[in-house]
């Protein structure tokens, strides 16, 4: 007998090399997707942002589906090249180049559980929302517990620039959680490379201005930053678009 009970999740045009995605899906095949997405982004060594990002959304689609994602285990996954993404980078003095992004495209099963443990259970996958991302939509990190509205949010944090690094603060991994309370506030859960950065003034400015717009629709009607410091930022945080961006102007990391 053949059961039809498996979600499929499908990506293209992940910002992340071929052979990281995969290492990162052979280290969590076999777990639930909490424990996935738990391990991929805060286990000690490496991480994997990209793929715990698209297992948020996974665990995001199987909730409106009825399912519960703590019962779904990660399966039958596969890792090919994708597409390269290219853009251009305007620099000062009308100056621009040219960034390249790697990407793969990236497909995984969420089997229940108890099919998962059966022996010799046929498990097909059943159609299931796919998970799709626009050409030029730059790696986000979402929060567990994914809102429509939070990600809107997310969304504009990209245009927040580091002033002494010049590239986004959510690329940089700096924001480590967006949330909307009740009444629209948007609670957004932040690092810096250091406690004692002297930037936290000029960062909360600058998300003012874009959460806050003294003209046009707002999003939220305010904000708050919480700043937190355990764990310590760490230049593993940082997106592979972020490297990219880095390494483009003169950076190694």
């Amino acid at each position: 007998m053949t059961l039809v009970t498996a979600l499929t999740i499908t990506e293209s045009q992940v910002r992340v090399p071929c052979d990281e995605a995969r290492a990162a899906l052979d280290t969590v095949t076999g777990l639930t997707a909490p424990q996935a997405r738990e391990k991929l982004r805060f286990a000690a060594g490496h991480t994997c942002e990209p793929v715990a990002r698209i297992i948020d959304k996974a665990m995001s689609d199987a909730r409106s589906s009825g399912l519960d994602p703590r019962q779904l285990v990660v399966t039958a996954a596969a890792v090919t090249a994708g597409e390269e993404i290219v853009r251009v980078r305007r620099k000062a003095h009308g100056k621009a180049d040219w960034i390249t992004s790697v990407t793969s495209d990236i497909r995984f099963d969420l089997t229940p559980r108890g099919l998962y443990e059966a022996t010799g259970a046929d498990v097909a996958p059943a159609p299931s929302p796919t998970v799709s991302r626009r050409e030029d939509d730059v790696a986000d990190r979402r929060p567990a517990d994914r809102d429509p509205l939070a990600d809107s949010v997310r969304e504009l944090l990209y245009e927040v620039i580091d002033p002494d690094l010049g590239v986004n603060i959510v690329d940089l991994g700096f924001v480590r959680n967006v949330a909307v309370e009740q009444g629209r506030v948007a609670v957004i859960t932040m690092t810096l490379t250091s406690a004692a950065c002297p930037l936290t003034e000029i960062m909360s400015d600058q998300m003012r201005a874009e959460l806050l717009p003294a003209e046009g629709d707002r999003l939220v009607s305010d904000f708050r930053i919480e700043w937190q410091w355990v764990p310590p930022w760490k230049p593993s945080d940082i997106t592979a678009d972020g490297r990219e961006q880095l390494q483009a102007i003169g950076f190694t990391i």
